[in-house]
């Protein structure tokens, strides 16, 4: 009986693992970013703020209102929440061959991945454990968050490329994408896409049996639920960064040089 409770907690142990280093940032959304453009040489006002219209189908996009359709008097007709227009909404003008980024990946002759480009290689016994890994958010809310437009660059894809010179991808550190569920991260630009939902159980049981050294991840504020904060702060005796002072997507480039040294 003894051995059989041993055996028991040493499983238990093995499965509820958490990382080392634990942080998890909130972004909040930066109204700055989206009203100096409006109003280069005037003070803000609802009054004199005008609407954005980022073509999505039907709709329009605006990081004050969301999505909504404009009348024939110019105002707005109709408001439509995102779980909705994710149902709608298809990436027909993306091209695959061009958003792949080929030149991040090393192909490894002694097996230790398996990507898309260099096949399946044989394992020699030897596993690579990289010391950095990083979660970014892809959901819907995360529009609100960091958002530029379809042709621009998402700040979570700038700061990845600049992350990926400091700490090569696949050699130094991993990084997944997420929304119901995680993926390993196959291009950068994927994580501009921002569709889905998102279940923080899920990520907590995820956090629960990673066994990374440093895990890093980048989610927005509307996650920061007190359930979630508990468990980063208590049982993942982890960091929740965003909550007392907002940060932004802006704000994730400063963090650079202190994550390269998470991945030596």
């Amino acid at each position: 009986m003894k051995k059989i409770f041993l055996l028991l907690l040493l499983i238990s142990n093995y499965a509820w693992a958490y990382p080392k280093h634990l942080e998890v940032w909130f972004l909040s959304i930066d109204r700055s970013a989206f009203l100096n453009p409006l109003l280069p040489s005037t003070q803000y006002s609802p009054m004199t703020a005008k609407l954005q219209c980022q073509q999505m189908g039907d709709y329009c996009f605006d990081p004050q209102v969301g999505l909504y359709k404009i009348g024939e008097d110019k105002k707005i007709q109709e408001e439509m929440d995102y779980q909705a227009m994710d149902k709608l909404e298809k990436y027909d003008n993306i091209d695959p061959a061009k958003s792949v980024d080929r030149k991040i990946i090393t192909c490894d002759k002694d097996g230790y991945f398996f990507d898309v480009f260099c096949g399946k290689a044989k394992s020699k016994g030897y596993k690579k454990k990289e010391k950095l890994e990083v979660w970014v958010d892809i959901s819907s809310t995360m529009k609100q968050v960091d958002f530029d437009g379809f042709d621009s660059m998402c700040m979570r894809e700038s700061f990845l490329r600049n992350l990926n010179a400091k700490c090569p991808l696949n050699e130094k550190m991993k990084v997944y994408m997420f929304d119901e569920n995680r993926k390993e991260l196959g291009a950068f630009d994927r994580v501009c896409l921002n569709a889905g939902l998102n279940q923080v159980k899920r990520i907590m049981r995820d956090i629960k049996t990673s066994k990374a050294k440093n895990l890093i991840i980048i989610t927005d504020i509307f996650e920061a639920s007190a359930e979630f904060v508990d468990f980063i702060e208590g049982k993942a005796k982890g960091i929740a960064r965003g909550i007392d002072k907002p940060i932004y997507a802006k704000d994730l480039k400063k963090d650079i040089d202190r994550m390269q040294k998470m991945c030596k």
